[in-house]
């Protein structure tokens, strides 16, 4: 016994140890891998989101290149064009001279140089500076004039212009206001001369950038009516006559004053389209003007692959260029958001939902409102910037969201193995609980077969010795007497002993039955018989035990072990005896019944009862109640362990109803032998 003890103690002890380190251990191990796992995670996602950016970044590099090979194309034809690439509508070409070709800036007609000023080419300075004395005198003349006319004095002004029109320098001045002069006077034929006179002799020249034969095209068409002006204005905006954009406005400005309100309309149209070429030439003329301090430089670092720098004059502009094969270079001049555009999104959106774009300077970042999720330069050709794939600061960072995904996982299988180490503790726990109890209760058990085994061996001792020294002699009663203790007290020390090793041989799984049929009823009887037998009332008290069988009990026959069920029963009568006697002679009842598929033996008793927190608890083996304690019964606590062992290995129950001050009954419940049908 204390062996199966030690065994069941060290059992205790290896599975306390295996429940606190298998858990520790699990969780010590999902941590290292879970480091290991996140890492490498982390280490993916950061791996996608550099290959997404690189995918962005050369689609870009493309785009470069394709636009490049626009503008290559374009120039092949040695005149500006149009080119098609989005991201070359800014381009610009430097020709072999070093000459920039496009963008153009704003064309200025160049007037002739004046007669006085090609005359004083060579001359002496003293007759330039009297030339000039003349010429300042005559064009105060021809302001006289024009002031003269504008203030309504048509004949004065007449005679002034008549004096200035056989000079070189005011002629063409005079002829015009002559022929305005001669319209309003209505003399038609001299307008109309003045105007021949003017083409005749002034054709290649222009007054105050305007052509001359333009002002004579303009002056025939007011004269001729509303329908020549607009045929005017067809010519200009077909480009009959090659003048300055601006010019061009400006005539169609005066044609729109003239003509009739109805006509209005044509001519806004025209001048819309002229509008949206001469806003075309401005931004020529400012991209030009923005080129003018980078030529040399560009021209001289301009190497076959291309390459981009930014721009002097405008720090958010990037110039792009490259040398053609002629020696001559074209480029690009883009900004962030044309880039942008040119490299997409759609790469960008694997990585968030909301994700996009951004081209950034080296080393800057986004903003405050977004979250730069990857960046990458854009290589030694455009080493000032950055591609950078951003996401609102509102949305959620993809690391994060990993990291999340993975620490909820780990956080669950944590928490299982924290439960699992909370129960290995609990098993501890409740492992040194039960070591403690049964520590106790091996000490309970020695003291206890102890003095069970000592009570009887003492009776028996005694009562032979004082058979042995013939104190009973020749008294026949007292000696029967003495012989009946003898017998008594060997047979009850018997069945402790048999009890003793049944529960052995029940623990070692050696204990065999030998089972046969058997009447419920006669197996109640018998163990009742045997009990009075063996009984002591000095020990177990005065209570009668009365027998009640049921017809169906006589009938009902199981399939048992008979010394094992009689074993059973009496040590139910017994126990019934005394714990549930008491000072009274209250009868204890055996009862036998039977139904139509079960067979049992209830025993019945009217003591102090017992707690229902302990009914499960004892058919534990060594168990006893505190109330058995306190009574000083004498008692093992193997009765009613062994009773449960038997009869369940017997295919039966053991059950126990009781109320604390009304008693107790435990049943014995076996099922019965069917009869085969006839």
């Amino acid at each position: 016994m204390i062996l199966m003890v030690r065994v069941s103690r060290v059992w205790i002890y290896v599975l306390s140890a295996a429940a606190l380190l298998v858990p520790a251990g699990g969780i010590a191990y999902l941590g290292a891998v879970s480091y290991r796992d996140d890492r490498g995670a982390v280490r993916a996602l950061q791996e996608r989101q550099q290959q997404a950016a690189l995918a962005v970044a050369d689609r870009l590099t493309r785009s470069i290149d394709d636009a490049l090979d626009d503008v290559e194309r374009a120039t092949a034809l040695g005149k500006p064009t149009t080119v098609d690439a989005a991201l070359a509508h800014h381009w610009f070409w430097i020709d072999a001279d070093q000459n920039l070709r496009v963008p153009r800036a704003v064309p200025t007609s160049l007037e002739l140089a004046s007669r006085a000023e090609k005359e004083c080419e060579g001359a002496r300075l003293e007759v330039c500076m009297r030339e000039d004395l003349t010429r300042e005198e005559r064009g105060a003349r021809l302001h006289a004039a024009q002031r003269a006319e504008t203030n309504g004095k048509h004949a004065e002004a007449r005679g002034l212009y008549w004096k200035l029109v056989d000079f070189d320098d005011t002629g063409a001045a005079a002829l015009i206001g002559l022929a305005r002069v001669h319209a309003v006077l209505d003399d038609a034929a001299k307008a109309s001369q003045a105007l021949s006179d003017l083409e005749r002799r002034f054709w290649d020249r222009s007054i105050d950038g305007v052509p001359v034969r333009v002002i004579v095209a303009t002056l025939r068409a007011e004269a001729a009516g509303a329908d020549a002006l607009l045929g005017l204005a067809d010519d200009l905006l077909g480009d009959k006559y090659a003048i300055d954009a601006i010019i061009r406005l400006g005539v169609l400005t005066r044609i729109r004053e003239l003509v009739d309100g109805d006509l209005a309309g044509d001519l806004a149209r025209h001048r819309a389209e002229l509008d949206e070429h001469i806003t075309g030439l401005r931004r020529e003329a400012r991209a030009a003007a923005a080129l003018a301090d980078e030529l040399n430089e560009i021209v001289r670092v301009a190497a076959p692959a291309w390459r981009g720098r930014t721009s002097s004059r405008e720090p958010l502009r990037t110039l792009i260029y490259r040398r053609r094969a002629d020696g001559g270079v074209i480029g690009i001049s883009v900004d962030a958001p044309m880039l942008e555009e040119a490299a997409g999104h759609d790469r960008a959106v694997e990585i968030a939902a909301r994700a996009r774009t951004m081209i950034l300077p080296a080393g800057g970042t986004p903003g405050p409102h977004l979250r730069s999720i990857v960046q990458v330069p854009l290589g030694t050709a455009l080493p000032h910037l950055a591609l950078a794939i951003v996401n609102p600061m509102s949305d959620p960072d993809p690391l994060d969201e990993v990291i999340a995904v993975r620490s909820r996982r780990h956080v669950m299988y944590t928490s299982a193995l924290a439960l699992l180490l909370g129960l290995g503790l609990l098993a501890t726990i409740r492992g040194a609980v039960r070591a403690r109890e049964l520590a106790q209760l091996k000490s309970d058990f020695v003291s206890t077969v102890s003095h069970e085994l000592k009570t009887p061996l003492t009776s028996i001792r005694m009562f032979a010795e004082m058979l042995e020294q013939g104190v009973a002699r020749g008294d026949p009663q007292k000696q029967a007497r003495y012989q009946s203790v003898i017998v008594q007290e060997s047979q009850r020390l018997g069945l402790l002993i048999a009890n003793l090793l049944d529960y052995a041989q029940i623990e070692r799984g050696t204990r065999r039955y030998t089972p046969s049929r058997q009447a419920i009823g006669q197996l109640a009887q018998h163990a009742v018989a045997t009990f009075e037998i063996l009984r002591d009332p000095e020990r177990t008290g005065r209570n009668p035990v009365e027998v009640d069988v049921s017809d169906s009990a006589m009938h009902a026959d199981v399939d048992v072990d008979r010394d094992v069920v009689v074993q059973a029963v009496l040590n139910l009568v017994t126990n019934a005896v005394k714990y549930g006697g008491g000072e009274s002679a209250k009868p204890i009842v055996v009862l036998a019944g039977a139904d139509a598929t079960a067979a049992w033996i209830s025993v019945r008793d009217q003591g102090p009862g017992i707690p229902a927190s302990e009914q499960a608890r004892i058919f534990k083996e060594f168990y006893r109640t505190p109330d058995a304690y306190r009574s000083n019964v004498e008692g093992t606590g193997l009765g009613l362990a062994l009773v449960k062992r038997h009869i369940e290995a017997l295919g039966g129950t053991v059950e126990v109803e009781s109320e604390v001050g009304r008693g107790s009954t435990f049943t014995i419940k076996l099922p019965r032998v069917q009869e085969p049908a006839a």
